[in-house]
C-alpha cells in the first residue's frame, strides 16, 4: 500500500510526496534522495506549466482582433496543480465576451476564424513538450 498526502516539510517547501509520517524529521537513504527528487521535479513542472498558462493567455492577446479591446481584456487563465493530473487552461470563458466563439472559429457568413486559442495552444504544447524533453 503506497500513502500520498501533501504537507509542508519543516524547511518550509512544499512537499506533494512523501514518505513515513509528515512529522518534520528527515527521510532517511534511498527514500529521501527518491522523495526530493520528485518534489522538485514536480515544483519544476508546476512551474514550467504557468508559464506556459501566461505564454498561452499572451498569444491569444495578441492574436484577438481589437474593436473595443474586450476581447483582449477578457482573457484568462487557469491552472490545476493540487492533484496527480496537472492542468492549465486559457482562452475565454463560455460566453465571456459572448461572441468569442464567432471571432475565433468564424461564420458561414463573414466573418473570418482568427484561431487565437488554437494557436497558443499548438505554440504551448510544443513548448512544453521540448522543456521536458519530449516531441
Amino acid at each position: 500500500m503506497e500513502f500520498k498526502y501533501n504537507y509542508q516539510s519543516g524547511g518550509g517547501g512544499y512537499r506533494y510526496y512523501g514518505s513515513g509520517a509528515p512529522s518534520g524529521g528527515y527521510d532517511v537513504g534511498l527514500d529521501a534522495f527518491v522523495v526530493n527528487h520528485l518534489n522538485r521535479t514536480r515544483q519544476r513542472l508546476i512551474l514550467d506549466m504557468s508559464n506556459m498558462r501566461r505564454k498561452g493567455e499572451s498569444i491569444v492577446r495578441a492574436k484577438s482582433r481589437v474593436d473595443t479591446g474586450r476581447m483582449k481584456s477578457m482573457v484568462t487563465g487557469t491552472g490545476d496543480f493540487g492533484t496527480d493530473i496537472l492542468k492549465i487552461s486559457f482562452g475565454w470563458e463560455t460566453l465571456r465576451p459572448y461572441y468569442a466563439p464567432f471571432q475565433e472559429f468564424g461564420t458561414r457568413r463573414g466573418i473570418e476564424p482568427m484561431m487565437a486559442v488554437l494557436t497558443a495552444y499548438n505554440t504551448v504544447l510544443a513548448d512544453l513538450r521540448s522543456r521536458l524533453g519530449g516531441t
